[in-house]
């Protein structure tokens, strides 16, 4: 018994150790690369944007805001090109890819597709939500990252290039934020469909699933609105079964986002950790609770899940 444990540990240590060497081991030639990221007006995408300016590589940085692209272009080189992008809308993904293809060199195509755009919409219990809150979700976390990445497939192609994608361990295990979630799990299962579709055709596709940070994405003023807005047009029976949750709401979410990590480079670390490695992982998970809470949870037996996680 004690020689088979001893066989265990010493092939686990040994697949660790080799494991580390090989992510380390870069692609390198950043100055020949061409990256586009969505959703670079604040949080992930926009410091992503200034350190992959940072390392050499060509960005070109997707806003929906001018005030996005005007502190890109203040705070980056001129190798960072910002592109007017609004993922919902067709056009302008179709003007984004346009641009881009003129800007590449003859026969060179796209090493980098990042999806990182997303909003967290309606944060009520499900039955607080419309299908209107869903479709709004969706648009951006599920059609947007859907249609851009169709879009600048045949560039990735050309390159044998990577799409990087930002899903949520709420895509992972379903706890609050219905709308989020659902669009979050969606977006795992049209990943995964994609990565095998690619398997073959020379292109990495690449999840990260963080843990909560503190971005702009959580404006808890609005959150609570939208709940409160809901709630007040719910049934009667609907308001006495959510009454204590929704009472308690902001203080609840508030809490959430006092605690939740402001170390965004542990996100934007694992982004370009996908981009630059020779040997990526499928899945990042960034953050201490994504990997000591979530992460152990989400194997658990459902009942006992379930129990953790409950509605209270």
């Amino acid at each position: 018994m004690l020689y088979v444990v001893s066989c265990v540990v010493l092939l686990a240590t040994t697949y660790l150790f080799f494991d580390k060497v090989l992510r380390c081991l870069k692609v390198g030639n950043y100055g020949n690369k061409y990256v586009f990221v969505t959703g670079c007006d604040s949080g992930f995408g926009q410091r992503l944007a200034i350190r992959l300016d940072g390392l050499g590589f060509h960005v070109f940085a997707g806003c929906l805001t001018d005030e996005g692209r005007k502190y890109l272009s203040s705070n980056c080189s001129k190798r960072l090109v910002t592109v007017h992008l609004d993922v919902t809308q067709t056009k302008s993904i179709q003007d984004a890819l346009g641009l881009v293809k003129r800007s590449l060199p003859e026969n060179t195509g796209l090493w980098g597709l990042v999806n990182n755009a997303g909003i967290v919409g309606m944060m009520g219990a499900s039955e607080l939500c419309s299908t209107e809150d869903y479709m709004q979700v969706f648009s951006v976390n599920l059609f947007g990252a859907m249609n851009v990445s169709k879009a600048f497939l045949p560039l990735l192609r050309k390159a044998g290039g990577r799409i990087v994608t930002i899903t949520s361990m709420l895509g992972r295990i379903a706890v609050f934020a219905s709308p989020y979630t659902v669009s979050k799990f969606a977006l795992e299962g049209y990943m995964d469909l994609l990565r095998r579709e690619l398997y073959n055709r020379g292109v990495r596709v690449i999840l990260i699933e963080p843990g909560a940070f503190k971005t702009p994405i959580f404006d808890v003023k609005k959150i609570v609105g939208d709940v409160k807005s809901a709630f007040s047009e719910a049934t009667a029976e609907v308001k006495d079964t959510y009454k204590t949750v929704v009472s308690s709401l902001e203080e609840h979410i508030s809490k959430v986002v006092a605690s939740s990590n402001t170390n965004i480079d542990l996100v934007v670390d694992d982004y370009i950790h996908g981009l630059t490695s020779m040997f990526p992982r499928t899945r990042y998970s960034p953050g201490p609770d994504a990997k000591m809470f979530y992460l152990p949870v989400s194997y658990l037996p459902t009942r006992f899940s379930d129990w953790l996680l409950q509605l209270p």
